[in-house]
């Protein structure tokens, strides 16, 4: 069960369109996993065209018709697809992605859409023996947003976090000193705060993860490594 959520400002800004793309994509996927929040977004979308319809008398024609486009979900999939994706528009999902043979991890449609050829086609690094990670470019943006794949029982190094980061599960769980996170968990984390990700023994944990900066490692061995990672993560990416 689904126990962690974005808050009110990021709904209230997905709905109305105004999160950067990182951001609204992995809130996009959080609401396939979660009835809650998207009653919730589909609340804010009906009072702001009440909103809209009050106000019509003053909207030109062309405030009319931008305001007819900041549709939340639909929204974002014409953004991704101005990245050159040439898939076209879906409409918002009423349920969450069903596991079949051409999506047989169940992933939500919003991360679909961003490995069209397959998670696997993406380019994957290892990162020692229980992380692996694929890098998304998905716009210009300062942040980093990549999927992580741990191993059933992993562990990543320990790191303290020089920005946000925000962290969507979409298969298995992990654990750390806060607790026990969850498939559909929006998990967000701040500059300072630190922890220690675990993969639970069951099965292995993919996350949705989008970075503010990178984190900086615990350990004096990890930080060494650093600038190689970073080199490692660029190259993936290109």
């Amino acid at each position: 069960m689904v126990s962690f959520h974005p808050d009110a400002k990021f709904l209230t800004d997905f709905a109305a369109g105004n999160l950067p793309l990182s951001e609204a994509i992995c809130v996009a996927a959080h609401l396939e996993f979660c009835s809650k929040c998207r009653s919730h977004v589909q609340q804010l979308s009906d009072l702001g065209a009440q909103l809209m319809v009050r106000l019509e008398p003053q909207l030109t024609a062309a405030d009319a018709a931008d305001s007819d486009e900041r549709q939340g979900f639909e929204q974002l999939m014409q953004r991704i697809d101005a990245g050159d994706t040439g898939m076209t528009v879906t409409p918002a999902p009423a349920e969450p992605a069903r596991v079949s043979s051409a999506n047989p991890l169940g992933l939500p449609r919003v991360v679909q859409k961003l490995a069209a050829d397959g998670v696997q086609s993406l380019k994957w690094g290892q990162f020692g023996k229980s992380l692996r990670i694929a890098p998304i470019r998905i716009d210009k943006s300062s942040r980093e947003t990549a999927l992580y794949d741990i191993k059933a029982g992993g562990r990543m190094p320990e790191h303290e976090h020089r920005g946000e980061e925000i962290t969507v599960l979409l298969k298995g769980s992990f654990s750390d000193a806060e607790g026990k996170y969850v498939k559909g968990d929006f998990v967000v984390r701040h500059a300072g705060e630190r922890h220690q990700p675990t993969a639970t023994l069951d099965t292995d944990c993919i996350c949705l993860v989008s970075l503010e900066q990178p984190v900086k490692p615990s350990s004096f061995w990890y930080r060494l490594m650093e600038p190689f990672v970073q080199y490692r993560l660029s190259g993936l990416g290109n």
